[in-house]
């Protein structure tokens, strides 16, 4: 491809402010590392502040990163996390929600309700109050992109994923085409970005065990980042409303979900 043909179909992020909410977790470093290669301003937002200060530095961010630590269930934290990024850069360009967890008890016979409702207050609240509470200066500032880490339980609904997983990432996908339609005018896209299965610490808390040659076949955090460089690189004039990756085992019937 010539360097012509390669600059019509991607941007130079370098620059850019890049927002992302679950940054100590184990895809959430992955994208941070992968937009901080890009050369992305970055706010790194997640509750645990030790974990979110260790993933600066050990990525040697320097100045070019704030660390914003929130609880995205607790909406009076998330707006102060809103209004730090916005004394640190004045501008957002991408949002990634990465924030997610999940339960050990996942079927609606066992599941309790608080569980369920942590599940969502995370997975799906916590979207809606980082999101809400960026909108503004995400339009204040040209608009931008918001990549939301969904999953391919929103489609493939399995008792392994769970009741409240599977319901919480399904609600994602409409909210990220609401996006899509409402804010599009304002020079905002959105992109659901569901991956298959990933070996990070949420498979530890999966019921049942797995076998190494099994994890070995999984996606890994980085094939993640990649995907999201992949959406948040494309010009103004493309949107990819929804993104789905498999690992290869798994699409391809070797092993399921």
């Amino acid at each position: 491809m010539t360097s012509e043909a390669a600059s019509s179909t991607a941007d130079d992020i370098a620059g850019r402010v890049a927002v992302v909410v679950g940054a100590a977790g184990g895809i959430g470093r992955a994208i941070v590392a992968r937009l901080a290669e890009a050369g992305c301003r970055l706010a790194l937002v997640d509750r645990n502040e030790a974990a979110l200060d260790e993933v600066a530095e050990g990525l040697g961010l320097g100045p070019r990163a704030v660390t914003c630590p929130a609880d995205i269930t607790d909406r009076p934290q998330v707006e102060q996390m809103a209004a730090a990024v916005d004394r640190g850069f004045g501008a957002v360009h991408i949002l990634v929600n990465a924030a997610g967890i999940n339960t050990r008890q996942r079927t609606l016979a066992d599941i309790s309700a608080e569980q369920w409702e942590r599940v969502v207050a995370v997975n799906l609240s916590g979207v809606f109050h980082c999101t809400h509470a960026l909108l503004d200066l995400m339009r204040r500032s040209g608009g931008g992109i918001v990549v939301s880490i969904v999953s391919t339980a929103s489609q493939l609904v399995s008792p392994g994923a769970g009741v409240a997983y599977c319901a919480s990432k399904r609600a994602l996908l409409s909210f990220t085409q609401s996006l899509n339609i409402e804010q599009g005018r304002y020079g905002i896209r959105a992109c659901a970005l569901s991956p298959g299965e990933v070996d990070t610490l949420l498979i530890d808390v999966r019921p049942g065990t797995h076998s190494p040659e099994r994890r070995a076949a999984m996606l890994r955090p980085g094939d993640v980042a990649e995907a999201v460089y992949y959406v948040v690189s494309r010009p103004a004039r493309v949107t990819v409303s929804e993104l789905v990756i498999f690992p290869s085992s798994q699409v391809s019937g070797i092993y399921t979900v």
